[in-house]
């Protein structure tokens, strides 16, 4: 999940770096500095957004893992990349001598394009933030990392807000360069900075919390009483053979906790270190074996795979195929065609 969050806290970097580059006079005034400038990839802010996503994902789903459809969603980067493209282009046809030694057209175009590729820029992660709260809404909002990550959103949705009341007379032709000649890129960088700063820290204390939570799960499992744990252990077989807790799709720890009437850390402890499970895995098995015995059960031939997972408690098709495949092996539709046990 880590590797989310310092991706992201690299591509704001990057962009802060690109701004600091605009105003330095001597970087400027610096041809080789320019030409580096022009073709090293320093503004790629279309991945921002799905980073975002995907972080708060892993966060509140920890068997969550990246899968192939998920890697699309970094495809709009191409949108970062165009005015590079177009200053290589230049650079290779002027040496090869294929294009005409007039890079005037060239570099209208590429500051043109890059005025007006802000606005999917700003758009791309104002969706992912939207998304990603809602995410962090119907997930258990009792976890350890809630409060982070609603801090981490609100800090982004008020950076957007910033950015768009730069960016609105930035677009206008009329106030464009009377705006950056009074304040620069200054209100969009100072803000950029100070949250690059607190998604590193906060980030370096995420790590140093997650390991002190699991060394205090670890102890709690060795401190529990042979006769606690049987007593947790059968409870909790009970709850989900008997009471089939499995099938509330926003079934999460604190609601168990309070069903079997079992301290949460406890039973956390004995999933990790008993059965070697985390609480969404140790749920997911039973869906999964829920799964499997609708489709053998010729009452459900008339329901579809998805509509037979989410009567099992998954509580989308997308989930439903990742876990599956992750337990199985296959996906839910070889598994079905294959009649594999």
């Amino acid at each position: 999940m880590n590797r989310f969050l310092g991706a992201t806290v690299l591509l704001v970097s990057l962009a802060c770096l690109n701004g600091y580059f605009f105003q330095a006079p001597w970087f400027q005034a610096s041809a080789v500095c320019g030409v580096i400038h022009a073709v090293v990839p320093l503004v790629l802010i279309m991945p921002v957004g799905p980073l975002i996503f995907f972080y708060t994902q892993s966060l509140t789903d920890p068997d969550w893992r990246m899968g192939r459809n998920q890697r699309l969603h970094f495809l709009p980067v191409i949108i970062d990349l165009i005015p590079y493209l177009a200053a290589v282009i230049y650079i290779t046809g002027y040496f090869f001598k294929i294009i005409t030694p007039n890079p005037t057209p060239w570099g209208l175009f590429i500051d043109n394009y890059n005025t007006y590729a802000d606005i999917p820029r700003w758009l791309s992660i104002s969706v992912y933030l939207y998304k990603a709260y809602k995410l962090v809404k119907t997930k258990n909002a009792d976890t350890r990392h809630y409060n982070w990550l609603r801090l981490f959103i609100r800090a982004f949705a008020a950076f957007q807000l910033i950015w768009l009341c730069f960016m609105i007379p930035y677009l206008i032709p009329s106030y464009n360069n009377s705006l950056l000649d009074r304040v620069g890129w200054y209100p969009v960088l100072v803000p950029m900075v100070i949250l690059i700063y607190w998604m590193g820290i906060k980030g370096y204390l995420i790590v140093k919390t997650e390991g002190h939570y699991r060394q205090k799960a670890t102890k709690a499992a060795v401190s529990i009483a042979p006769d606690v744990a049987n007593k947790t252990l059968t409870l909790l077989a009970r709850a989900m053979d008997e009471g089939r807790l499995y099938l509330k799709p926003d079934l999460n720890l604190e609601m168990l906790s309070k069903h079997i009437n079992i301290p949460a850390k406890t039973i956390s402890a004995l999933l990790n270190n008993h059965l070697h499970q985390s609480f969404n895995q140790w749920v997911n098995s039973y869906r999964v074996a829920a799964f499997k015995q609708r489709l053998a059960d010729a009452n459900s031939s008339h329901l579809t795979l998805a509509g037979i997972a989410l009567e099992c408690g998954f509580n989308s098709q997308a989930t439903f195929q990742r876990i599956f495949k992750q337990f199985t092996g296959k996906v839910p539709s070889e598994y079905r065609d294959t009649g594999a046990a």
